[in-house]
């Protein structure tokens, strides 16, 4: 009596041969178009000097806004926020407490403070506070948290200047 069972070898090249048949016979399809827009961003509404005062979110300042740096004291963290297309900073302050106040300040070459921007938080904001925008061009800015319930002389961080 015969086997009926096909060497191991020939039922590989029958299988290797039916998937390649079946890959080149398989007519193509056309891919759906997966490559999605960028979503379109609102403009923004200011630049340098007119943004001074606004809201970032409100302007669209925030839509490409980068933190150029942190500060961290009692727990809380100040962050430098700035916009390259509206040319214009502020600061955020993350985990503050009742009392506690953020602010930025934009100087001259000269060292001479141009303008400050402030924020104090209030009960049931203490997640995150920002204050309004500062114009940045052609001047450098700086963040800075104030903690009142700190000693003085330590109740005070600030970012590096941008």
């Amino acid at each position: 009596m015969m086997s009926k069972r096909r060497p191991a070898g020939t039922l590989a090249a029958v299988l290797i041969t039916a998937a390649a048949t079946s890959a080149l016979s398989t007519p193509a399809h056309s891919a759906p178009d997966t490559a999605s827009k960028a979503p379109t961003r609102a403009p923004v509404t200011c630049f340098a000097t007119t943004c001074h005062g606004l809201d970032p979110i409100a302007t669209h300042c925030v839509d490409d806004a980068v933190t150029i740096a942190d500060a961290t004291l009692g727990g809380r963290i100040v962050r430098l926020r700035y916009s390259a297309e509206c040319r214009a900073a502020w600061a955020q302050l993350w985990f503050g407490k009742p009392d506690d106040r953020a602010y930025v300040r934009t100087e001259d070459n000269g060292g001479h403070t141009i303008a400050i921007q402030s924020i104090t938080v209030r009960p049931g904001n203490e997640n995150s506070v920002y204050t309004p925008m500062v114009n940045d061009k052609d001047l450098k800015a700086t963040a800075c948290a104030e903690i009142p319930s700190l000693p003085p002389d330590s109740d005070t961080a600030c970012t590096i200047f941008y």
